[in-house]
């Protein structure tokens, strides 16, 4: 696994979520929970989620086929304060599940996301990190899903 990657979503011009995805179906790239986290977002939202499961795929050096995808889901993470459920649209760190044969491969813990957007384009980087204190005080780790660190890392650059 590589220390760090990277990807960006252009979304300028586009309407719909599967104009992002390259011929590929919104159902095999996006899980049940991301579409009904998703349902009724603008389409910066679908690119940064979109963004983020590149990043990872990235860091964990695989392509961005549909199935590889459609198994790292990128959600929300509930702060301890939040009761709601995957439909709140309160703002909460992205946080990284990896499904079927990615979970299998590899241990999410150590994987955090981070998002951004401008006016055209999704920005995300996916790191490689070890479990950290504040990781306990949100709540701990919820199964199979690593909160997203909130405080600023600085980074050397390095790709391993």
């Amino acid at each position: 696994m590589k220390r760090w990657g990277g990807a960006a979503v252009g979304y300028a011009g586009l309407t719909r979520p599967v104009e992002l995805l390259d011929g590929m179906r919104v159902e095999d790239v996006f899980t049940s929970a991301e579409r009904v986290r998703s349902s009724g977002r603008t389409l910066d939202h679908w690119a940064g989620r979109l963004a983020g499961k590149r990043a990872v795929l990235r860091l964990l050096g695989l392509p961005p086929t549909a199935t590889h995808l459609g198994q790292v889901e990128i959600l929300p993470l509930p702060t301890p304060a939040c009761q709601a459920d995957a439909t709140c649209l309160d703002g909460h760190p992205p946080a990284v599940h990896l499904h079927a044969d990615l979970a299998a491969r590899t241990d999410p813990r150590g994987i955090r996301v981070s998002i951004s957007h401008t006016g055209s384009h999704a920005l995300a980087v996916a790191l490689s990190s070890p479990h950290l204190p504040e990781d306990d005080r949100r709540g701990g780790v919820v199964e199979g899903v690593v909160p997203s660190s909130s405080r600023l890392l600085e980074w050397g650059g390095a790709r391993g």
